[in-house]
């Protein structure tokens, strides 16, 4: 659609004239906390796959659950996913008291798209072979969460706006 000497009246105007860039930003910030969620439900969905599936799965008659150095690993995970959850609850609190929360959005949305394809990476190890087949949905988790690096802003664009903020905290 292209549009040549177009004159929108006062009254057609949404918001204010010059603040369209402002607006879309803080649209974007507040997008950041809905991809952080979406992030921790991945990380929690192929988690939730991957457990039965290290319960039932058995080597030397034990559970692969069962061996140490597993437990650690989804130990960890299931930590990182927390963390993640925590982060986007505490975006999310900010925000609806009306405080400032771009910094807590942009945590959020960066650990908890690391946190989930950390996670989907995991569990795909976990799982073994079947981890790669469409039986198991950690697959489809694991190309799913990678879009969460990238869109309401790259991993790159929320550490700068992280860097930014934390900056401006330590100043004067």
């Amino acid at each position: 659609v292209t549009l040549e000497n177009v004159k929108v009246g006062k009254e057609d105007v949404l918001g204010e004239v010059g603040m369209g860039y402002k607006y879309c930003i803080n649209i974007l910030n507040e997008g950041r906390i809905g991809i952080a969620a979406q992030q921790v439900g991945i990380a929690k969905g192929c988690l939730d796959a991957a457990m039965p599936y290290m319960e039932e799965r058995k080597q030397f008659g034990t559970s692969i659950g069962d061996f140490q150095g597993m437990q650690h690993q989804y130990a960890q995970i299931a930590t990182e996913i927390r963390a993640a959850e925590l982060l986007t609850y505490d975006a999310c609190r900010r925000k609806e008291s009306g405080i400032s929360f771009i910094k807590e959005a942009s945590m959020a949305k960066l650990y908890a798209s690391q946190v989930a394809e950390r996670t989907a990476s995991k569990c795909i190890e976990w799982l073994g072979g079947v981890g790669f087949t469409r039986d198991m949905p950690v697959e489809k988790f694991y190309r799913d969460c990678k879009v969460g690096s990238i869109y309401e802003g790259t991993s790159n664009i929320q550490l700068q706006t992280i860097a930014k903020m934390v900056k401006k905290e330590y100043e004067n």
